[in-house]
């Protein structure tokens, strides 16, 4: 099969798979939580729920992928996208949605190290234009799902208040594409990859373990994957709270909030081809340095208007940002990854970056039952701003080394 036959093919797939994730997500999922009587910092825990479950499995998923095949893992990720969406009709009281969020976030951490394992050995030498093309799939379902998801409740209240009904009908809406995906997954996946060769268990674990400390011993691939972290850790708290401080504390609809997270995703969609044409080009880690510059000051931005067409510019720069920073980071990891741990590695990177993205929501959440919106996101912003003046001395200090 071609290379670009298996990338379509694989494309397709996590396509169809993410946008019911995307839509179950934002801006329902902070919404639904609020209205079941969440408090910030509950909220915060509920959104970053899901991608604590990546904390554990996305390195394990990465590196046992490398050695029993990428194809039964992606099978499983995929069924857990077909399932779970059904189980938010059942949430009744805002802890529900704890259980039913770490679950969820199963599925993409069990698929999204695998899935971009396989990416990244379709494209050989030319990793960054096929990894920031396959990232242009998770943003632009995270786009979609901002939009579709805020027109949906927007459509079903009909501009009037929410009740519990209209989440429910919203989620079963989820439900129906996760099914489809999965439908979709049974007829493509197994022609994206042979499963690799049988092996006894313990001699794929002790491979397992082998993978994943060689790769935590590469001062490269950690501080990148900080990097990554900590611009996740501001989607994961935009994700959480810039629906309710565009619905409650602005008075925006919740169609206009879908319309602001979507802008933030179509952005980064429609610059990451130029961005990976760029990483392929230029020092990677001075366009993650610049994207996490331009991600700090954009974040704390949010805070500073209520005008919603200057909402929309701030949400421009931050997904630029995004767009950045994403396509710079996996390229650079998957770069100067041994060849055989290529899955070990981008699922450290995976574990690092979902660390953020679980904490910002976290943080934020219990920052705002002390301090205002503003002084919250701008606490995140000087720190962000701080870690990658360090990233960049370091990685100034070692081109100097190498020269010398």
């Amino acid at each position: 099969m071609s290379k670009w036959r298996s990338f379509v093919n694989i494309s397709l797939v996590d396509f169809s798979a993410r946008l019911s994730y995307n839509v179950a997500r934002t801006p329902l999922l902070p919404l639904f939580a609020l209205f079941l009587g969440a408090s910030p910092s509950l909220i915060g825990i509920i959104v970053g729920a899901s991608t604590v479950t990546g904390i554990f499995l996305k390195a394990p998923s990465g590196a046992l992928s490398d050695y029993i095949g990428r194809k039964k893992m992606l099978l499983f990720g995929a069924l857990i996208f077909a399932v779970m969406p059904f189980s938010y009709v059942l949430a009744t009281v805002a802890w529900m949605l704890i259980i039913i969020r770490i679950i969820h976030g199963m599925a993409t951490s069990i698929y999204g190290p695998v899935a971009n394992a396989v990416v990244a050995n379709i494209a050989g030498r030319e990793k960054g234009k096929y990894l920031s093309i396959f990232s242009l799939i998770k943003i632009g379902t995270n786009a979609l799902g901002g939009v579709v998801g805020g027109w949906l409740l927007y459509y079903l209240t009909k501009g009037k208040d929410y009740d519990i009904s209209d989440f429910r009908y919203a989620y079963l809406f989820c439900g129906i594409l996760g099914v489809f995906a999965l439908i979709i997954a049974f007829s493509v996946l197994p022609k994206v990859e042979q499963s690799t060769e049988h092996r006894r268990i313990k001699e794929s674990l002790s491979k397992i373990l082998e993978g994943l400390k060689d790769t935590g011993r590469n001062l490269k691939i950690l501080m990148t994957s900080s990097m990554e972290s900590f611009q996740n850790m501001t989607m994961g708290a935009a994700m959480a709270f810039l629906p309710i401080l565009t619905v409650k504390e602005y008075h925006f609809s919740v169609l206009q909030a879908g319309i602001l997270w979507s802008v933030i995703m179509g952005t980064s969609v429609v610059l990451k081809p130029v961005m990976g044409y760029l990483s392929d080009r230029m020092k990677r880690w001075k366009l993650i340095s610049l994207g996490m510059f331009l991600c700090g000051i954009s974040f704390v931005g949010f805070t500073l208007t209520s005008n919603f067409y200057l909402l929309i510019i701030i949400s421009i720069f931050f997904g630029l940002a995004e767009a950045i920073v994403t396509t710079s980071t996996v390229a650079y990891v998957a770069e100067v990854a041994s060849a055989k741990r290529v899955g070990a590695s981008l699922g450290v990177f995976g574990t690092i970056a979902d660390t953020g993205q679980a904490l910002g929501p976290i943080i934020i959440g219990i920052l705002l039952a002390y301090i205002s919106y503003f002084g919250s996101f701008m606490i995140i912003s000087l720190f962000i701003i701080l870690w990658t003046i360090l990233y960049a001395t370091i990685q100034i200090k070692e081109e100097k080394t190498v020269v010398n």
